[in-house]
């Protein structure tokens, strides 16, 4: 009797994997509603829905620095119905939080590679320096005197410029806010000196004039701002990809996150999916499951060797 009721529950649990999903599938996101990494999001679920004929819910989950996003996916059901849109702060999140209630590796499978998109360095046009070399030779003659802005303690616009700062051998104040637009407003109004953020969200300011690009972070110009030269190409192996990607909780049955990935592949390819990610200045990218997990963990070291060298510590 228990040798047929275990072929029976072993014939149900195939049953359910061949016909997921067979209900709404949840994508949490680490965001509030409305911002660029939101509709990031709600591009890729309205794709995923129409692959897999069933919708594709975005739930915004922001808090915390994307923890209690996060925390949610990882104690939710890995029944196939929940995943996590998360991005650079999914590699520094283990290691600002002195407790973050997960283990990234352990408890959180990879499913795909999303996009990728460029950070910028802009600065006030009240600045005297023109471009990045200025720039950076300005802050060496005064250290301690410059300031840089970010959306958060140990968020993505605060690991690019400590890395940054360490590569240049700089000697800069950092000057947390709440978001982009708290930094972004403090830069107008020339309470500080420099400000990393995705370039979609500064390119209008930038066009404006309201402030003044110095670098893309990254090893190659963008073709929105050519003449903008990148990272690296003063200071090799400088770059800070901002990107996106899809995560399942670890129980989640292999062949549900296979599937999965390879909708995520499909949708990708979608023309009009594509070209609203390029109107974002965002590049579609995709990738194998493997893949993933070798770029996150390229990703996890760079973060600690970061936040272990500033001594970054976040507290809820």
């Amino acid at each position: 009797m228990m040798l047929a009721l275990a072929a029976s529950l072993v014939a149900t649990t195939a049953t359910a994997q061949e016909n997921w999903p067979n209900k709404p599938v949840r994508l949490v996101v680490t965001s509030a509603a409305g911002g660029g990494f939101d509709l990031m999001a709600r591009i890729l679920a309205e794709g995923l829905s129409q692959q897999l004929r069933q919708n594709v819910i975005v739930e915004n989950l922001a808090g915390v620095g994307g923890l209690r996003a996060v925390r949610a996916v990882v104690r939710g059901d890995a029944d196939g119905y929940t995943f996590l849109f998360n991005g650079p702060q999914h590699a520094s999140l283990p290691y600002a939080y002195k407790d973050p209630g997960y283990d990234v590796k352990a408890d959180l499978a990879s499913v795909s590679l999303v996009a990728q998109y460029p950070m910028v360095l802009v600065t006030s046009p009240q600045v005297p320096a023109k471009t990045f070399a200025e720039f950076v030779a300005m802050v060496k003659a005064a250290p301690g005197k410059y300031t840089f802005g970010s959306s958060g303690l140990g968020g993505a616009s605060h690991i690019a410029i400590e890395a940054f700062k360490h590569q240049a051998g700089l000697d800069m104040v950092h000057v947390p806010f709440r978001g982009s637009g708290e930094t972004t407003a403090a830069l107008f109004g020339g309470q500080i000196d420099l400000v990393s953020d995705g370039l979609a969200a500064q390119l209008g300011n930038i066009n404006e004039g309201r402030v003044r690009p110095l670098t893309i972070v990254g090893d190659k110009r963008s073709p929105a701002l050519p003449d903008v030269p990148a990272t690296a190409e003063t200071y090799p192996g400088l770059s800070f990809p901002l990107w996106v990607a899809v995560f399942a909780p670890a129980k989640t049955p292999a062949a549900i996150v296979d599937k999965m990935n390879g909708a995520i592949a499909a949708t990708l390819k979608m023309p009009a999916i594509k070209k609203r990610y390029e109107d974002l200045l965002v590049e579609t990218v995709g990738s194998s499951r493997s893949e993933l997990d070798a770029f996150l963990d390229k990703q996890l070291a760079m973060n600690r060797d970061v936040i272990e060298r500033a001594n970054i510590k976040v507290g809820e």
